[in-house]
């Protein structure tokens, strides 16, 4: 059995892609070196020593994708590799890059170059429009690029490839989450563009003949052993979390899951995040807990993925008066120092573990990325856990 956690406190490292305003940089200064203006999510994976880091929906912060298109998906990078930025999380807020194109087509010549879409190539016998219901662009432009709400919730490496597993929207003027795919980034490399092949459909909710019940729409994934780890969600923000399993030897052929229960039997989350981390012998998994009065991030913890699992915990309140003291901005758009939400308009998401956890006496510290949808940004957060 594990020593029961009984507190939790955090604290904001930085914001990664916006400083101040929208589109005043960071020491990263995404806008200029890439083109970014805002994105969200970050899902951290590590792969032979580099970390990437999977964004969301991203805006040219020199309208390189005009405001009323769906917009495609970021991938960033940190130069120092991923055993030191998980030893000190803190490097990536200097030192975060983004997959750009070999040459601009922006109009600002401070800008260096483009952020590059992850691209999806269809499966044989198949059509992109089967997975890709709100290409960015539109269907004509770049059917290619997942657009708005059709992004990546979890991804995983083993290997040569990451493992990405992406959303599917109903269609653009209805973008609820309703079903999931597999795809593969082989060989990726911080001097390419993030090019995917799609393997299979995971699961889908929009009947009764979902594989996986419509349980893993949004999945969170983590290698253990012979086996990924799923970690899911139905209905957007209003599911219980669901765990699966499938053999690494089987990734290239769809079905093979094995379902293995709940997390939680309560409902109200959306996204999540899982890690095994070895430095203390723990699984933790990270999920926005969206209640009636509010929303906060919770960590369960476990010994092992098929649980019991312990929690919540919670991390960070948005009904807390000290939180929102500390992170709400004063003034609309304008967040000084670690202020990032206009709370009277959007709270936080999209909470993403870092791989590796420092301790300190029984005590062991995590890093995770955090989404604010106004201003539109991304901020780096460290708990730090005690029995």
């Amino acid at each position: 059995m594990l020593p029961p956690l009984a507190s939790v406190s955090s604290t904001q490292l930085c914001k990664l892609l916006s400083n101040r305003f929208a589109g005043d940089p960071t020491a990263n200064d995404v806008q200029h070196r890439a083109n970014v203006l805002g994105a969200d999510l970050g899902i951290p994976v590590a792969h032979a020593d580099q970390l990437y880091v999977f964004f969301g929906d991203t805006i040219g912060f020199n309208t390189i994708w005009p405001a009323q298109e769906s917009h495609p998906d970021a991938v960033g990078f940190g130069s120092a590799g991923a055993a030191a930025i998980a030893a000190q999380p803190g490097l990536l807020c200097n030192d975060l890059g983004i997959l750009h194109l070999s040459s601009t087509i922006s109009s600002d010549p401070s800008v260096m170059a483009d952020f590059a879409g992850a691209a999806m190539a269809a499966p044989s016998g198949h059509t992109l429009d089967e997975y890709i219901h709100n290409p960015a662009g539109g269907t004509s432009t770049f059917p290619y690029l997942p657009g708005d709400f059709e992004v990546p919730s979890g991804a995983f490496s083993t290997g040569d490839s990451i493992y990405v597993f992406y959303t599917t929207v109903v269609s653009r003027a209805q973008p609820d989450m309703v079903a999931s795919y597999l795809a593969r980034w082989q060989n990726p490399s911080t001097g390419g563009t993030p090019g995917y092949q799609i393997l299979y459909a995971v699961d889908e909710r929009t009947d009764a003949s979902g594989p996986l019940h419509g349980h893993f729409i949004n999945i969170a994934a983590e290698v253990s052993g012979d086996y990924v780890y799923l970690f899911g969600t139905g209905a957007y923000r209003q599911s219980p979390i669901y765990v699966a399993r499938k053999r690494l030897d089987a990734l290239a052929t769809p079905g093979g899951f094995e379902e293995l229960g709940t997390v939680t039997q309560t409902a109200g989350y959306g996204e999540t995040s899982v890690r095994y981390f070895p430095e203390v012998g723990r699984w933790m998994l990270l999920a926005e807990e969206l209640l009636a009065t509010s929303n906060r991030i919770v960590a369960y913890t476990a010994a092992s993925p098929a649980g019991p699992w312990a929690g919540p915990l919670v991390v960070n309140d948005m009904a807390d008066a000290q939180f929102r003291t500390t992170y709400c901005c004063t003034v609309d758009d304008d967040c000084e120092n670690q202020q990032m939400f206009n709370c009277d308009r959007t709270g936080f998401y999209g909470s993403y573990l870092l791989p590796g956890a420092t301790t300190s006496g029984a005590a062991f510290s995590v890093a995770y990325t955090l989404s604010s949808f106004s201003p539109y940004n991304v901020a780096l957060f460290e708990a730090t856990f005690s029995p």
